[in-house]
């Protein structure tokens, strides 16, 4: 038995854009695909059955049907999250450690080895010139959102957290309009509630800077700007070492392009901190 996701991930560079079209829907779409007939998988994807099938045979598979077979069985033996946590407790601690840290490593490597100067330099300048940026993140990647916020907020006015506390999403960014930027961090499983607060933004005239994995074929059309982050970790859970540069690398750049403000940001914080905010020695 072959791990079709293991196969795809190893090939995933070398695919044509149609390719990793079919290849990031497989990846998270991996149960329905267990079921679909080619036609009905073909009219999901929006590419022809011929794409499909050589998708399979540049796998190595002689065609869709025994690609589909791979699948049902990978689906049958996956482990599930208690045996996978189960399996990284048992790990030799020397083992999770070095494993640990070489994939953050690799992670990083990739990261930047991914990243467009030109999509780089437009998001800095974009979120330079914004007259509000509002930063969204669901679930685990709520940490993400909040770092960047909490970063950026140090140095630049009108940084504004999506919360949802009490789902209160659309009276958060009810007041979003052209000229805004709206900072997303969208990764597998995406977020349904993320993927229709990106919608309204755009046709509002907010421009989106999406965070998203590599394999971003499907959400890909919601940014204007992709900022790819490789997050595949050792454990259960996405690892957040990349984007975490690259928020880092951000936010500097940010500091560069708006010194005055920042200062007049960071002046008005050292104010309000001299005023007793910390316990103990003045």
């Amino acid at each position: 038995m072959t791990d079709v996701i293991e196969l795809i991930n190893q090939k995933f560079d070398s695919f044509t854009h149609s390719q990793k079209k079919v290849a990031s829907y497989i990846i998270d779409h991996l149960e329905n695909v267990a079921f679909d007939t080619l036609e009905d998988l073909a009219a999901k994807i929006e590419v022809s059955t011929t794409t499909i099938i050589r998708f399979a045979r540049t796998l190595e598979y002689k065609g869709y049907s025994e690609m589909q077979k791979d699948i049902q069985n990978t689906i049958k033996n996956k482990d599930s999250l208690p045996h996978r946590v189960t399996d990284m407790v048992n790990m030799p601690s020397d083992t999770l450690l070095k494993s640990i840290f070489e994939n953050e490593l690799n992670n990083i490597n990739k990261t930047l080895s991914a990243q467009s100067e030109e999509d780089l330099r437009k998001t800095i300048d974009l979120i330079s010139d914004a007259n509000n940026v509002y930063v969204i993140g669901m679930r685990s990647s709520f940490s993400l959102a909040y770092y960047m916020t909490s970063r950026l907020g140090q140095i630049k006015k009108n940084i504004r957290l999506v919360q949802s506390s009490g789902m209160m999403f659309p009276e958060e960014v009810s007041g979003a309009k052209k000229g805004d930027v709206c900072i997303v961090f969208l990764f597998p499983r995406y977020s349904k509630t993320s993927s229709t607060l990106i919608s309204w933004l755009k046709e509002k005239g907010v421009k989106i800077i999406l965070f998203t994995s590599f394999n971003n074929a499907i959400v890909k059309g919601y940014g204007d700007i992709i900022i790819p982050c490789a997050v595949s970790d050792v454990t259960f859970k996405n690892s957040f070492s990349a984007p975490i540069c690259l928020i880092n690398y951000i936010v500097t750049s940010v500091l560069q392009n708006n010194y005055e403000e920042a200062m007049e940001v960071l002046g008005e914080t050292e104010t309000l901190l001299s005023h007793g905010y910390y316990l103990g020695l003045i």
